[in-house]
């Protein structure tokens, strides 16, 4: 459910004055993620799926400690500012967001082998990637990808879908072993 502008105005002075009582110079999306974190809590919220900001070690969202999943999808040259300059980079910031304990899943366009290192590093209690759960997607094939010039252009609506449908695939495992998700 999408949060009212009437939810909105009453927790977000909550979230400046706990800003400004405890000295955090917050950003538009620190502050956005505080007040959703606020409504989650107020409204009883069972279940979150949370997006990062860029994504990784320093992300707003990096405060939560033990998620069910962490779940990377595709890592491409984007925030090179922030993030770095490679691909390889890039990863082992976005791979902030694995956590001790909990598996990660990993869609197919980003640098296992960094990722799986730094699972491995982090105590990750599994690394997945898609095909390991659903196997290759034949669909996938040259049909969803369109050309420009020599780039090939891939159907990334099809590629989160399976990465969701991967992601809940392996929390219902968890949750039929008895784990806590």
């Amino acid at each position: 459910q999408i949060m009212s502008e009437e939810d909105v105005v009453s927790l977000l002075p909550k979230v400046f004055t706990a800003c400004e009582d405890h000295g955090i110079p917050a950003t538009f999306f620190e502050i956005t993620t505080a007040l959703a974190f606020l409504h989650f809590a107020n409204s009883n919220a069972s279940v979150v799926v949370l997006e990062t900001g860029l994504g990784g070690r320093l992300d707003a969202t990096n405060v939560v400690k033990s998620p069910s999943i962490s779940i990377i999808t595709s890592i491409g040259l984007e925030h090179t500012r922030i993030l770095g300059d490679t691909i390889e980079l890039i990863a082992l910031e976005k791979g902030g967001i694995i956590k001790e304990g909990r598996p990660v899943l990993v869609g197919p366009n980003a640098p296992h082998g960094v990722l799986r290192q730094c699972a491995q590093e982090k105590g990750a209690s599994g690394y997945y990637t898609v095909e390991d759960i659903l196997g290759v997607d034949e669909a996938m094939g040259e049909g969803d990808k369109l050309t420009l010039g020599t780039k090939v252009l891939h159907d990334y609506d099809k590629e989160n879908a399976r990465i969701s449908k991967a992601a809940l695939l392996i929390l219902q495992q968890q949750q039929q072993n008895g784990e806590t998700t």
